[in-house]
């Protein structure tokens, strides 16, 4: 059965099929629409829902739409995707032939998400994972009290009569943050970048609170939502008597360095990716043979696994990688 070649991103040998290709490819698997910029793909395999969110981004692409848990074959291997957990349409892939399996799983989190499909988990021959957050010090909270922390701060802030300027990503956290604060009938001014999002979303079934676009004549007595980058915007810059609030998985490490550099008053430890325990859980469910780990701290993540009996190794370095 074929194996992992990553001399060129992660492909799967004996085809031409790619998992989250950088580079443009004759068929890649594209496990969620949170990408910033895409390859112009020959052909991408992904679910309707992360189609419908990349939207301009995959007009030059052939489109393989394939829902969860709706196995298809490619040659004499079965492919499948499964919810990840990660934002709307967030998928792992699922490839079986000869009696094994192999999942790669992309960007995934354990935590429940109210926007989101709930990860599905399946034991497998052999696992590649997402490790961005492989250490110990990222074990996050459960989200529902670092959101009951968010609004806190929110309360606090109104009550004290000043703005509260909340920064956070555009797709995911921001959908979950506007649903939870929508529950406690606050009042929310959104950036455009996350109108259209919502406007995606909603077009996908899932429902949203009354919001209004940011326009400065309309911010009084209402949170103000926006994207990182618009953080130093003379708009945000030029609002007087604000306060603002930071929503990064990253602060769990190092909060006095993600309040600095978006001049921030707080930040919250809220992440779409799986923390270290959740990694853990993960691979304790999944029960591989072999687990090749990407991205973040793929190195001390594997000396982990390692110490507790896993046969596990980062991908640092090109490599043919014989997993089945």
């Amino acid at each position: 059965m074929q194996g992992i070649d990553t001399t060129e991103g992660l492909r799967l040998s004996g085809t031409d099929l790619y998992f989250d290709a950088t580079k443009k490819v004759p068929l890649s698997f594209i496990s969620n629409a949170n990408i910033v910029s895409l390859p112009n793909h020959k052909k991408i395999i992904a679910t309707p829902e992360t189609i419908k969110l990349l939207g301009n981004k995959i007009k030059n692409s052939v489109v393989l739409s394939c829902p969860y848990n709706k196995p298809f074959t490619l040659g004499k291997t079965q492919i499948e995707l499964i919810p990840s957990g990660y934002i709307l349409g967030g998928a792992q892939i699922v490839v079986e032939e000869d009696g094994k399996r192999l999942v790669y799983t992309g960007d995934f989190k354990l935590r429940y998400s109210k926007t989101a499909e709930y990860i599905e988990m399946r034991r497998c021959d052999t696992l590649v994972m997402k490790c961005i957050y492989g250490l110990p010090k990222f074990s996050f909270p459960e989200s529902e009290v670092v959101m009951e922390s968010i609004l806190d701060f929110i309360r606090e802030t109104l009550s004290a009569g000043k703005i509260p300027v909340v920064v956070v990503d555009k797709m995911g956290k921001a959908q979950d943050l506007i649903t939870h604060l929508g529950d406690r009938s606050f009042d929310m001014c959104l950036h455009p970048t996350i109108v259209k999002v919502l406007k995606l979303y909603e077009e996908l079934g899932v429902k949203f609170p009354y919001y209004e676009n940011l326009k400065r004549k309309n911010i009084k007595n209402k949170v103000v939502i926006i994207p990182p980058y618009f953080r130093g915007s003379n708009f945000i810059e030029n609002l007087q008597n604000k306060k603002v609030c930071v929503v990064m998985g990253w602060s769990m490490d190092n909060g006095a360095f993600v309040r600095s550099a978006f001049k921030a008053d707080v930040a919250f430890p809220l992440s779409n990716h799986a923390g270290y325990e959740e990694l853990l859980q993960y691979v304790d469910v999944a029960k591989p043979k072999e687990i090749f780990l990407v991205d973040g701290f793929s190195v001390e993540f594997a000396r982990t696994l390692n110490k507790y009996g896993y046969n596990a190794k980062p991908l640092t370095s090109p490599t043919q990688l014989n997993l089945f």
